[in-house]
């Protein structure tokens, strides 16, 4: 195996342990459940769900989570095509173990069928 692979696996690891630490955190806290993804770098990122609930509780839910992290939120940003982008950056650790990541919410709008029906 390839040091470069045995970073990459070990980076992977200490992201593993780390959302470990958070979903305790979260099922003590009562915090929303994210969908999470763990990168070859290493890097962890919390995704909230855009199917099974609200804008405004996705807002919340992104919110709840960025400061639980301490994570530094960036400004908003809402594309041509309506759809907002929430996204946060964190730090997890100190020293070789540190895992950095982010919470993201994209958040489209409500679908608008101009009032026509199929009828």
């Amino acid at each position: 195996m390839s040091d470069s692979n045995t970073y990459k696996l070990r980076w992977q690891r200490d992201a593993h342990r780390a959302l470990g630490e958070f979903l305790a955190s979260a099922v003590e806290l009562g915090l929303p459940a994210l969908s999470w993804t763990i990168a070859t770098s290493g890097n962890l990122v919390g995704d909230v769900d855009s199917l099974a609930t609200t804008p405004e509780r996705m807002r919340a839910a992104h919110k709840t989570w960025a400061g639980c992290l301490g994570a530094d939120v960036k400004p908003e940003r809402v594309g041509s095509d309506g759809v907002t982008h929430l996204y946060a950056q964190f730090r997890h650790g100190e020293g070789p173990t540190e895992v950095r990541g982010a919470i993201r919410a994209t958040i489209y709008p409500p679908f608008d069928d101009g009032g026509e029906s199929d009828d």
